[in-house]
């Protein structure tokens, strides 16, 4: 199958700069799209990462946009149904069947999309660089097995302060090796002692560990 990775600089994203502004990640699943009545539809999946304070502004900044045709949001899942003129259906070759969407397209704090895509068919892939909006650089694309696909699912109930944590300590590195931070300096980070953010963290690997491995033996 093929595999590609991108970097992407999506020139007319509604949230890049929301993104950038609350410092927030917003994970982004494709889920289907069409043409009716002169409008192009699209859905989307968002998982929202960041402080809990920083996300609450981004999703009430969100409801504020004209273009949803349907705004549902629960927690840090969020849908919504886009609606815009007929011209956008240049997005449609992101949305092709033949295309698997390995990991979502992650929009960063600093304005940048990772994307990783799959096919059977090459050229389906290459029509993704087309898109008009779109300023793509390559990582990688390569003719291999697809080893994972991550699919999104609801994780156990966590509490905001939980969420931040871990969260935080997944993007400082807490969990690489060697380390590369420490719990007092996650906890400055947080604006927490050492042993708050640490309880914090704990509470969330508990719950987190067991519904992880839960199917394996």
């Amino acid at each position: 199958m093929w595999i590609m990775k991108f970097k992407n600089w999506h020139k007319n994203c509604l949230f890049r700069p929301r993104c950038i502004k609350y410092q927030v990640t917003d994970c982004i699943y494709l889920i289907n799209a069409w043409k009716e009545k002169n409008h192009y539809y699209y859905t989307q999946l968002h998982i929202l990462l960041g402080k809990e304070d920083n996300k609450k502004k981004f999703i009430k900044d969100l409801k504020k946009e004209k273009s949803f045709a349907k705004f549902e949001q629960k927690g840090n899942y969020i849908f919504t149904l886009n609606k815009w003129p007929a011209e956008r259906e240049y997005y449609d070759s992101l949305f092709d069947r033949r295309i698997i969407q390995v990991k979502p397209c992650v929009q960063r704090t600093d304005g940048y999309e990772d994307w990783e895509l799959a096919s059977w068919d090459k050229q389906v892939l290459m029509k993704v660089l087309d898109v008009p909006v779109f300023k793509i650089k390559i990582k990688s694309i390569q003719n291999k097995k697809l080893e994972n696909i991550f699919l999104p699912h609801i994780y156990p109930e966590l509490s905001p302060k939980q969420k931040e944590a871990i969260e935080l300590a997944i993007k400082e590195g807490y969990y690489e090796y060697p380390r590369k931070i420490d719990l007092e300096t996650l906890g400055k980070i947080a604006k927490v002692t050492r042993q708050t953010f640490q309880e914090n963290l704990r509470r969330a690997e508990r719950k987190l560990i067991p519904f992880l491995t839960e199917n394996m033996s």
